[in-house]
């Protein structure tokens, strides 16, 4: 307790918030995700997050702002190890947002809750546009272009293609993190399991999107 209340007094009161949340996330999902709740992890009195938090939609924003800053550091290591090769992009990427919603799926599910959270919170947008702006140039690599801005995409100034290339890929990537983390895939891995079928996945989505049959 007394570590707790070190950091409290030295002003990281918001980050020790955070933490007591992530654990409770982890462990109680968002049912159990109070403002008492994560005070009482962090060994502060109930009244002290209201000096860094709007009441719990304001903890709630915090939380899925610093896991969208976690799913853009993903994006960004796949895309800076990006060699040339589109194929191999295309399924690092997915398998690496697969991997980090699996590891994180309280996060996960709140990212994409905007009734739970405060849509206009600067953090918040910043950290969205970070992850998706670094999507955008994944699609750009997949079809062998330079990169191009968040603006030029948000404004309207992008081929039809493009959008519809990034609108896939999302779909497809987003849809089978969330249906795998929710258990939906029922009989898939009774017949060839998830992973292989997680495989497969990716290898029709780089055919379609990359216009040449698949090599895996």
């Amino acid at each position: 307790m007394a570590k707790k209340d070190d950091t409290y007094h030295h002003g990281n009161l918001r980050q020790a918030m955070l933490l007591a949340a992530a654990e409770i996330l982890a462990k109680k999902g968002l049912q159990g995700l109070t403002l008492r709740a994560c005070a009482r992890q962090a060994g502060v009195s109930h009244a002290a997050p209201a000096h860094h938090f709007a009441g719990l939609k304001g903890l709630l924003t915090a939380i899925a702002a610093e896991s969208f800053q976690m799913i853009a550091l993903v994006a960004e290591r796949v895309y800076a190890q990006f060699d040339g090769n589109p194929d191999a992009l295309l399924r690092t990427f997915a398998v690496s947002y697969s991997h980090f919603a699996k590891e994180n799926p309280e996060r996960f599910r709140l990212m994409f809750r905007r009734d739970l959270l405060d849509t206009d919170d600067h953090e918040l947008c910043a950290a969205e546009e970070r992850a998706y702006s670094t999507f955008i140039n994944i699609v750009h690599g997949l079809r062998g272009e330079k990169p191009a801005t968040l603006e030029d995409f948000r404004e309207g100034r992008l081929t039809k293609q493009l959008y519809v290339d990034v609108s896939l890929y999302w779909s497809v990537v987003h849809g089978f993190a969330h249906l795998n983390i929710e258990n939906q895939l029922v009989g898939y891995d009774k017949i060839i399991g998830v992973e292989d079928f997680e495989n497969d996945i990716w290898a029709s989505l780089s055919e379609r999107i990359l216009g040449a049959p698949s090599d895996y």
